[in-house]
């Protein structure tokens, strides 16, 4: 049975801080080693899945998966059929539990104790922390510097406005010029399913859910650190003595923000941190998604990464068009493909040793390459529609790929146009039919759907469902 995802108490050993752009994690022998997706039907490797994401985008995935889990569950055990969530041991691995334990499925992934114990156990007895109401009093005195919030108020009840029964107290609360704000203090574990309970309230509610700290070392992050920073864009929000300070002397409420600042490094990206002390109101609000932040790391990251991925795309492009087939490659020609097949492999994508190794990823980049200039690329072959004769004839596990390709490029009319005797109008239409009554024939190759999918976005899903009405 796994650990359970807390961290270990503060001052003690254990904890371990990833770097966000690191590949996450999975534990070694996880009790559940397969989830079904409960949108597709796809029966998913954990440890795959948990693999092929960055750490940072996996935080992201846990707190969708847990949103999600009272409505419509993202992921279910395919032995028990109970839905299951992302958790992690303090070692920051991750793996699946169930949301529900009766004893009666094989794999046993939950501690004896519920997370409403454990928190029962941790303070029963224990008064709220002095540092706790310290930072309470830090944020009351900001808000009360800047006239432009009003009905400041300490641990009162939110009465929800939709559900006489539902109610919430937060540490602070206030109405400003953006509308009404609730203000957590973060000092110590806090489980996930109350951090969604709490997003969803004043989701629902209309308000905003301002998360502040009592300090945050980027070298030093717990978990509980970690679901808070990347759901909020990679900020993090302080009020210390100083920002109070600054708050009363500018009658403006400010906050220290410390925040991942998305670097270019060649066809990677590399973080740096700052901290810089700001005014609340300056913070870009989404009350959709409960977050606020000072600098967009997300957008900015996204940006780059699109950049990087599109040079990659045009570079991989370009040398398979530029390349002369059939012929022993020179020293430049290996070192710029090694060069590809390096930035490619950062991605989790193998590319053959050389470009000739492989007949089937040949012909797969040939008919990609041809769809995308509208002639043919690879072969001698005068006109596109014999690119696709050719793969439906000795590579069918690529001519699902090459149909998509015409389409993601806009050559299908091109085709239509050469396809004067109609064979290819009826070859299509077999193919589509094989496909839809789940025939093997044309099943696309699921290796070579990540670099189809990093050079045809979007292409990747949908041979993936027909790959598994094959497999149905």
């Amino acid at each position: 049975m796994e650990d359970q995802d807390t961290q270990p108490p503060e001052g003690g050993s254990g904890n371990v801080t990833r770097d966000p752009l690191s590949r996450a994690v999975p534990v070694d022998n996880p009790e559940i080693g397969e989830i079904l997706a409960c949108e597709t039907g796809a029966y998913l490797d954990v440890r795959n899945w948990i693999g092929g994401w960055r750490y940072e985008q996996l935080i992201a995935q846990r707190v969708d998966i847990r949103e999600k889990l009272d409505g419509a569950p993202r992921f279910r055990c395919p032995l028990c059929g109970v839905a299951v969530y992302l958790a992690s041991n303090r070692h920051k691995r991750f793996y699946f539990k169930h949301q529900v334990e009766d004893g009666s499925c094989p794999a046993q992934t939950r501690h004896p104790l519920s997370a409403e114990e454990i928190l029962a156990r941790k303070y029963h007895g224990l008064r709220e922390s002095a540092p706790h109401r310290r930072i309470k009093a830090l944020i009351v005195r900001s808000l009360e510097a800047d006239p432009q919030y009003a009905s400041v108020q300490v641990e009162r009840q939110w009465r929800s406005a939709h559900d006489p029964a539902a109610r919430r107290r937060p540490d602070v609360q206030a109405a400003g010029p953006a509308g009404r704000l609730a203000f957590e203090v973060q000092l110590s574990t806090t489980f996930l399913h109350v951090v969604v309970a709490r997003r969803a309230f004043y989701r629902q509610e209309g308000g905003l859910l301002v998360w502040i700290m009592g300090g945050f070392d980027p070298a030093y992050r717990r978990l509980t650190t970690d679901d808070l920073l990347f759901t909020n864009n990679s900020n993090i929000l302080i009020v210390d003595e100083e920002t109070a300070a600054q708050s009363e002397a500018a009658r403006r409420f400010h906050v220290r923000c410390h925040f991942r600042r998305p670097e270019r490094d060649g066809d990677r990206i590399a973080d740096t941190w700052e901290s810089h002390i700001v005014p609340f109101d300056e913070l870009t609000a989404d009350r959709e998604g409960q977050r606020c932040w000072h600098l967009d790391y997300d957008g900015e990251a996204a940006a780059m990464r699109a950049a990087i991925e599109g040079e990659l795309r045009a570079a991989l492009f370009a040398f398979w068009i530029g390349r002369e087939p059939d012929t022993r490659p020179d020293k430049g020609v290996r070192r710029a493909w090694a060069g590809l097949r390096s930035s490619f492999a950062g991605r989790g994508i193998a590319l053959p040793s050389a470009p000739d190794d492989d007949s089937g990823f040949v012909a797969l980049m040939n008919g990609l390459a041809s769809a995308k200039e509208g002639r043919p690329v690879g072969w001698h072959f005068k006109h596109l529609i014999e690119v696709g004769h050719r793969i439906a004839d000795a590579y069918p596990q690529h001519v699902a790929a090459f149909g998509h390709a015409l389409l993601y490029f806009e050559k299908a009319a091109l085709v239509e146009r050469q396809d004067r005797s109609g064979k290819w109008k009826r070859r299509r239409s077999a193919i589509r039919d094989s496909l839809e009554r789940g025939e093997p024939d044309f099943r696309p190759d699921p290796d070579s759907l990540p670099v189809i999918g990093f050079v045809m976005p979007g292409v990747e899903e949908k041979l993936t469902k027909l790959m598994l009405k094959v497999a149905a």
